[in-house]
């Protein structure tokens, strides 16, 4: 039993790997399709985590980290590390090279692995790029729910507790946009965090986190010369195709309601529900400029707009 000053207590002590983002000995998943930069930004986080400095402006808690590679060998790695400008060195980085012609690794080679980092570095981070090439189940159908959410999570899951690791497992987005495989992938991990390449700005990137312990976040990723991911500022200018689409819309249907969520999927925008909702009311006034007038009502559960249509006045007429 607990009294409630206990629980207080325990309350207010945070045990994290990143602040808001990654707890001790959760088990996270980051997915984006190919050439967007998941296997960046895994780098990126790693570095912050090795050597405690912030990631995308949230704390990090200092420690080793072990990258399993299952695509990319040390030579096409260290290309890349030179090209970020990373921090490593041979006490907070350790990389384990997996030819992806040869055999998975499997359980038995994981926690020989994972003993030995734990020991020689007392590590807390790991990174397995890609989860595809790592099988823990005797040749696992990616594709099988029982598969995934039963048996191949269940044993990370299992290795995160038994090492104090938090692991992050780097995995491919489908056609469809959502994480290749079973939906059990999805739901069986503590959070997800989705790239996703903006179709109309080559140097934007959205990111999308969901968790069962954190607020969800939606941000706004440009990369720089060093290939390093930086927070972008919401502006219309970067992001006029996103209020155009919707400019048009509106000009055809005069009068109608909506919430972002709905106009963002309804018109396809290449942009994330919160993320249009902060563009949305920062152009509030120059939508009124076109003719379109937008009022805010809010009921107990969400925020609707309300959207009429005018043609505009010239000030020559």
């Amino acid at each position: 039993m607990k009294t409630i000053s206990e629980m207080r207590k325990e309350a207010t002590k945070k045990d994290f790997i990143v602040d808001n983002l990654m707890k001790s000995k959760g088990l996270y998943c980051l997915v984006a399709r190919p050439k967007v930069g998941k296997s960046l930004l895994a780098l990126q986080l790693a570095n912050s985590i090795a050597t405690g400095t912030t990631f995308l402006g949230f704390r990090t808690s200092p420690s080793p980290v072990l990258y399993i590679s299952t695509e990319m060998n040390s030579t096409q790695l260290v290309d890349r590390i030179d090209k970020m400008n990373l921090q490593f060195n041979d006490d907070n980085f350790v990389m384990i090279e997996q030819n992806p012609s040869e055999r998975k690794l499997n359980l038995m080679d994981l926690q020989l692995q994972f003993q030995t980092f734990s020991n020689e570095y007392k590590g807390h981070f790991v990174i397995i790029d890609m989860f595809s090439g790592v099988d823990l189940n005797n040749g696992y159908n990616l594709n099988d729910y029982q598969d995934m959410g039963q048996v191949v999570i269940p044993k990370f899951r299992e290795l995160c507790k038994k090492y104090d690791f938090t692991i992050l497992l780097v995995h491919h987005l489908n056609k469809n946009n959502t994480s290749l495989g079973s939906t059990a992938i999805d739901g069986s991990v503590d959070g997800k965090i989705t790239l996703k390449q903006d179709s109309n700005l080559k140097n934007k990137i959205l990111l999308n986190y969901e968790s069962r312990d954190y607020e969800g976040l939606d941000l706004v990723l440009k990369r720089n010369e060093n290939l390093l991911f930086e927070l972008s500022e919401v502006e219309s200018d970067d992001l006029n195709y996103n209020i155009l689409t919707f400019l048009n819309y509106a000009i055809k249907q005069k009068e109608f309601s909506f919430n972002v969520s709905d106009i963002t999927s309804k018109l396809n925008l290449q942009i994330t529900p919160s993320a249009f909702g902060k563009l949305l009311n920062s152009n509030i006034a120059n939508l009124e400029k076109e003719g379109l007038h937008i009022e805010q009502k809010r009921t107990s559960t969400e925020r609707i707009y309300v959207a009429k249509y005018e043609e505009p006045t010239y000030e020559n007429e």
